[in-house]
């Protein structure tokens, strides 16, 4: 909802129509339909292929966008309301050819699959989600020739940031279980902790945690005052800054809880504990968003003025 809500770019039409759903005493979910089958992280690699790769269209019939296409893995596949990146001329690097449309779920034509099986992160719904010849009203369209893919950057931005977060989260609560272990298991008569080997892997994570902290609450910052920073959300620094934390957490996270499990050997494997589903979740993180190696390339585009990735 981020291309509508926030200044300079509210559609207060659209905040109106949407808003009540979401504020209402019954569960209302939406998803962000970016990903397709043929391009991979294409669509989040705007920079570079400007929504070429977008098989997902939408055409123009009188008072209706009309949308055609097939996504696969947008979080919450099960959702209520899709923002759904298509495209009104399939092939075109024109960025005024962008378009992200709001979708409501029930809308016919709209085939939601079945949640893929995945190593982690079970609580959301990852699927394929098909549009059929799905028929919305022209005021659907978040903004409009430009302006939509300008405010989809915008969603790169807080979506990374907010992976760094998802990332940062079962860090500390990693630190909270392997503190309590360390603390309360025996070898040789002392606490683990007091072990200097163990002490070590104990400093690792700590570090891993006050690092990512220290980054993740930087780059928040400049997203929420860019009077202050000079920078927009939209902006390449920040899309560029927001990828660069958002690898740094999640990279971090996968070391950390990496370290726990050596640590705690087959306790850690153990659903007892916690730290399992950390351990399986925090590898997905690096792969939202079009994944680490976009993050690398978006980094490397922005610091280095490549012009040719």
């Amino acid at each position: 909802m981020l291309p509508i809500i926030l200044r300079p770019h509210r559609n207060m039409e659209l905040c109106r129509e949407f808003g009540p759903r979401f504020c209402d005493d019954e569960l209302y979910t939406c998803s962000c339909a970016m990903t397709e089958l043929q391009g991979g992280s294409d669509v989040e690699n705007i920079d570079f292929m400007h929504g070429k790769t977008i098989k997902t269209s939408a055409r123009l019939e009188g008072g209706d966008w009309v949308i055609n296409g097939h996504k696969i893995w947008p979080s919450s596949s099960n959702a209520d309301l899709f923002g759904v990146a298509c495209s009104t001329n399939p092939g075109s690097s024109n960025e005024e050819d962008f378009a992200f449309i709001y979708v409501p779920a029930d809308t016919p034509g709209v085939i939601i699959g079945a949640p893929y099986q995945k190593a982690g992160m079970a609580a959301d719904y990852n699927g394929d989600v098909w549009f059929d010849d799905v028929k919305v009203p022209k005021k659907y369209r978040t903004h409009g020739p430009g302006d939509d893919a300008k405010y989809f950057r915008e969603i790169l931005s807080y979506g990374a940031a907010c992976g760094a977060a998802f990332g940062l989260g079962p860090m500390k609560n990693t630190y909270e279980i392997v503190k309590k272990w360390a603390s309360e298991r025996f070898v040789a008569g002392r606490p683990l902790k007091e072990h200097s080997i163990n002490a070590a892997v104990l400093a690792e994570i700590a570090i891993d945690i006050e690092a990512s902290s220290a980054m993740l609450h930087m780059v928040a910052r400049q997203l929420d005052c860019p009077d202050i920073y000079g920078i927009m959300p939209w902006d390449k620094a920040m899309v560029a800054r927001a990828r660069a934390v958002s690898l740094f957490v999640t990279d971090a996270a996968v070391h950390a809880t990496g370290r726990a499990m050596e640590l705690m050997g087959s306790y850690g494997y153990a659903r007892q504990y916690d730290l399992e589903k950390h351990w399986r979740d925090v590898k997905m993180t690096t792969l939202w968003m079009g994944s680490r190696q976009l993050d690398l390339i978006e980094v490397a585009r922005y610091w280095y003025d490549i012009e040719t990735l």
